[in-house]
């Protein structure tokens, strides 16, 4: 029988946090205490192309709880999961499965979002089926779970865009500085005989060209159109699902990327660039951006990693716009220095 108390506390606990990261290793906890020794995974989830997509948020093994980048493994069993997981979506209920070899059990929960959407899924590993208490305990934490989640999402956001605003831009780089370096990024579930890579983390500002002729010639609401379309063009999977975009402020976004080298990074901001160049624009016609990156490596502050990004970005705009630039490329062949503070111009860049 559980403690009222205990689980009051608990749900207390759950609702501390604004940190996405911190609050699901608070979910961890509270279910961890609930449920000593069973081990568990959350998963972010996702309809996409008519599949289930899953990503490994935080997890518990033998009462130690961790983050995805802390994980060597993200599930051996994830053919067999993904079946489950879908059966569980499909029928909007738990799915239970025997492990294999008989030994215990794992239960699935789909959470839900506030607009009813799969957000989430919960797999429990345990020795012996839930109980119809156990279930609406798991499931009332997580509608609390996904309740004050959309309450922070929507702190988070941009109003115009629905992006991610700038004050979360900061605890997300720093978050990546902290972390430090580079982390392993498992093999794709359906090749296990690809090697890990090494996957780094790259922050790109992206401003878009001439937007002050934009407003002057069109009005403020194309401007404000332009802004919204081309938040949406970068967040349609020109991007992938694990990269995040953020409106820094005005006509430029923040996007922070994951990818193994120099080469990926720029290869996909050509993409994202000729993407949004290739759109027609209602009344306007052709837009085009011009973007700056750097690695999230070694720097001091998040002000920094802008800082540098910045200065790609204003060599970019400098000569002659449409175009991506990267900070370590620029420095290395002498046409950038190092640290060089953006200095204003009487050119028009904006």
């Amino acid at each position: 029988m559980y403690n009222s108390v205990r689980i009051v506390d608990n749900l207390a606990e759950i609702t501390r946090y604004q940190d996405r990261h911190v609050l699901e290793k608070s979910l961890m906890k509270t279910l961890n205490e609930l449920f000593p020794g069973e081990n568990l995974r959350l998963f972010a989830a996702r309809k996409r192309e008519n599949r289930l997509e899953l990503n490994l948020l935080s997890f518990c093994v033998n009462d130690v709880i961790g983050m995805s980048e802390e994980a060597d493994q993200q599930g051996a069993d994830c053919n067999e999961l993904e079946q489950a997981v879908a059966r569980a979506v499909g029928n909007s209920d738990i799915e239970l499965m025997w492990n294999a070899g008989g030994e215990g059990m794992t239960a699935i929960y789909p959470a839900y979002d506030t607009r009813g959407d799969i957000f989430a899924v919960l797999v429990h590993q345990r020795e012996v089926p839930p109980g119809g208490n156990d279930q609406r305990l798991v499931y009332g934490i997580l509608r609390v779970y996904a309740n004050y989640l959309a309450l922070i999402d929507k702190s988070q956001r941009d109003k115009l865009t629905g992006l991610f605003n700038r004050e979360t831009l900061n605890d997300e780089v720093t978050r990546l500085l902290v972390r430090g370096g580079s982390i392993p990024q498992n093999a794709a579930a359906d090749d296990s005989r690809r090697r890990p890579l090494q996957v780094k983390h790259w922050l790109a500002l992206v401003d878009i060209d001439s937007f002050k002729a934009i407003n002057d010639n069109f009005g403020h609401l194309y401007g404000d159109e332009v802004i919204i379309l081309i938040a949406r063009l970068m967040e349609s999977g020109v991007m992938r699902d694990s990269d995040l975009v953020f409106r820094y402020g005005g006509e430029e976004f923040v996007l922070l990327l994951d990818a193994p080298d120099e080469a990926s990074i720029r290869a996909g901001l050509e993409r994202l660039r000729l993407t949004i160049e290739a759109h027609n624009f209602p009344q306007i016609g052709t837009v085009t951006i011009s973007a700056g990156f750097v690695e999230v490596a070694g720097q001091q502050s998040p002000a920094d990693v802008i800082g540098e990004a910045d200065n790609a970005l204003y060599y970019a705009k400098k000569h002659g716009r449409n175009q991506v630039q990267g900070y370590r490329e620029l420095v290395e062949s002498g046409r950038l220095a190092r640290n060089a503070p953006v200095t204003e111009s009487d050119i028009e860049l904006f």
